[in-house]
């Protein structure tokens, strides 16, 4: 009469029914990857540039990026297949490339090597870095009600009725989507969208830095750093609204990343 099982047991002897669950996924990643490498006397440049597709379909237990569902489950638990799409976190185009490069100006330099202590403490030491990263945005899909609860749905997704991007339509904050091309499943239908199948806004980043160093006394220098975050203010726009039935579906009314931020510094080494 020593019972051990795993799962959930529920007994009324003589019969005993044991309830059971599998955790099964799928997924694969395919990807190109390139980098650039060079370094010289005055410069140093990275380089690197990947294209991927990842493809899943369920991306974390816990729901990553613009999922809504996460760990609760598939839209139809009858039908796991309807999930299989771009995961959650696929980023298919990424580009980082950093350089650092020590201006050819002043003693020991290209240019102008041999002027005098005073002309170098003005054009001489003078140094730029930046990083620039640019990538497309993830995915997500709108998602729609489960009318009266009759699905039991986790995550259900809107009917797609037309096209998402149709010729001459302007991607904008106010409409980032075509949002006719969607519409709420009627009572006890699943949404016929694809998960995924939308990507929200990218990024587009320059942080770059100029940076003046100099000797001041034996052992002793100083350095004046001037850097931007977001050079160049581009907007990074958060993903629009989703809900189909939401009056502002389609628009984006928040953002992932600060304006240009620009700070001043000292540094001294010794």
């Amino acid at each position: 009469r020593d019972w051990s099982v795993t799962g959930v047991q529920t007994c009324a002897l003589p019969i005993c029914y044991v309830l059971s669950g599998v955790n099964t996924a799928a997924s694969n990643y395919n990807s190109l990857q390139v980098s650039l490498n060079h370094r010289s006397k005055d410069v140093v440049l990275l380089a690197a540039f990947t294209w991927s597709s990842a493809m899943d379909d369920v991306s974390s237990p816990g729901g990553t990026g613009n999922d809504n569902t996460g760990w609760q489950g598939p839209m139809d638990s009858h039908d796991l297949h309807l999930d299989y799409s771009k995961s959650s976190f696929d980023v298919n185009k990424r580009l980082v490339t950093s350089f650092v490069y020590s201006l050819p100006f002043g003693r020991g330099k290209h240019f102008a090597s041999g002027i005098n202590r005073g002309a170098d403490a003005l054009i001489g030491g003078w140094q730029t870095n930046g990083i620039y990263s640019f990538q497309t945005g993830i995915p997500f899909c709108t998602n729609a009600a489960d009318i009266g609860g009759a699905l039991s749905a986790i995550g259900q997704r809107s009917d797609l009725v037309g096209n998402p991007y149709p010729a001459q339509f302007h991607k904008s904050v106010s409409q980032w989507f075509n949002t006719a091309a969607y519409a709420q499943p009627a009572e006890g239908t699943f949404g016929t969208e694809r998960r995924n199948d939308i990507r929200a806004p990218g990024l587009n980043n320059l942080d770059f830095s100029l940076f003046k160093e100099g000797p001041v006394v034996e052992r002793l220098t100083v350095q004046f750093r001037g850097e931007s975050f977001n050079a160049l203010n581009h907007t990074g726009l958060a993903i629009p609204n989703a809900n189909v039935n939401n009056p502002a579906f389609g628009v984006i009314n928040s953002v992932n990343t600060p304006g240009r931020i620009v700070q001043l510094g000292v540094k001294i080494k010794f």
